[in-house]
């Protein structure tokens, strides 16, 4: 599960390296490449939104065959674009059939006990932080030997392999929820009035991850500036920063288990927010540059990893559902964020981004001491 969450998650980040040239390729105005990210993170809003919920009223494992296809023909679609509004579609397709990695946590936890939950989800939402992290590194050094496109054909081929794994390999689950699907869309709106902390849940873990995409798409513009001026490759190797948070997601999962959920996302968000001054006080050092974009993954995916625990607890039978509400609000961020990057980028550039981060990363601290401090 952890290999194939890693896979998939992989996918809409693959651009984040690829920015650059993409740029240069269509020979497009400064900042609007960033439109494509933006594009991916409504794709998978709305997949969130409106296909996820099928997850808790249909069989789980043919659903996830079904995905991993549509993620093969989105990648190819990538490759065979012409134009950059063409591209943007595509990107926007691929993110829509991105339900994978939202759709595996709530299908483990079916089969886990409650006591070792937080450390079997660290353990798969490793290979979503070994995906989303390592993606850019593997996409910069693909881009440098054979092209932007390259990755996205090479993709293709492992969702097709990954769709035949999963009838394969998995068991079946059967639906939590025999209701319509109506029906289970009007619950989602239940589920939000009902549970206070799913609601913090959602609304901290779009801030921290608004935040970390904000820095994650900047991050290859200002490496590919002055004074670096640094290629694909290089730039997709500070995806390798990531591998701290990679081999802590376990580790963060016992946490969990030990000292609660609660505690370990106020961690998070503190740790994030340390990286976010790293970053914002040494924006020149290649040193700190990396020291902080650690701080910062470390920080957002435990966060990610303490919250996906505290909503399932809540109710067995609305894991995929709730589960959609979380990644809803954390892509809606995202999104919003990259549009904010993607208009004040020109003027402000990298220390507009790091300010803009650590408001971010404020809020959402503020939010868990207000919803620590308040009876549930």
């Amino acid at each position: 599960m952890a290999m194939a969450v890693g896979i998939s998650v992989a996918n809409p980040y693959y651009a984040q390296s690829l920015l650059p040239s993409v740029e240069v390729a269509f020979g497009l105005p400064a900042g609007s490449v960033l439109l494509g990210p933006t594009a991916t993170q409504l794709g998978m809003a709305l997949g969130f939104l409106l296909l996820l919920p099928l997850g808790d009223g249909t069989e789980r494992r043919r659903m996830l065959a079904l995905l991993a296809a549509g993620m093969a023909l989105a990648c190819g679609a990538v490759v065979l674009s012409p134009t950059f509004p063409l591209l943007v579609v595509s990107w926007f397709a691929l993110g829509l059939m991105a339900l994978i990695p939202s759709l595996l946590p709530p299908f483990l936890a079916a089969f886990t006990p409650e006591h070792q939950r937080g450390r079997m989800l660290g353990i798969v939402l490793s290979g979503q932080f070994s995906g989303i992290l390592l993606s850019r590194s593997i996409s910069g050094v693909v881009a440098q030997l054979w092209g932007w496109r390259a990755i996205y054909a090479i993709s293709a081929v492992a969702m097709v392999a990954l769709a035949l794994l999963f009838r394969r390999l998995l068991p079946s689950l059967p639906p939590a929820d025999t209701r319509g699907y109506w029906a289970l869309q009007r619950s989602l709106l239940q589920l939000w009035r009902a549970h206070a902390r799913l609601r913090r849940s959602c609304f901290t873990q779009a801030l921290l991850f608004g935040s970390f995409m904000a820095l994650w798409s900047a991050v290859a513009l200002h490496l590919s500036a002055g004074p670096w001026h640094l290629g694909p490759a290089l730039i997709g190797s500070f995806g390798l920063v990531g591998l701290t948070s990679i081999l802590a997601a376990p580790g963060v999962g016992r946490l969990v288990d030990r000292h609660g959920p609660d505690r370990i996302v106020v961690w998070g968000v503190a740790c994030a927010g340390l990286g976010v001054v790293v970053l914002g006080v040494w924006p020149s050092s290649l040193a700190a540059l990396a020291l902080g974009l650690m701080a910062v993954d470390l920080g957002v995916q435990g966060s990610f990893v303490a919250n996906q625990a505290r909503i399932y607890a809540l109710d067995p039978a609305a894991r995929s559902r709730m589960s959609g509400q979380l990644f809803l609000t954390a892509y809606l961020g995202a999104a919003a964020c990259s549009v904010a990057i993607s208009v004040f980028w020109s003027h402000w550039q990298w220390p507009g981004t790091t300010a803009f981060a650590l408001v971010l990363v404020t809020l959402a601290l503020v939010l868990e001491c207000q919803g620590a401090a308040t009876p549930q």
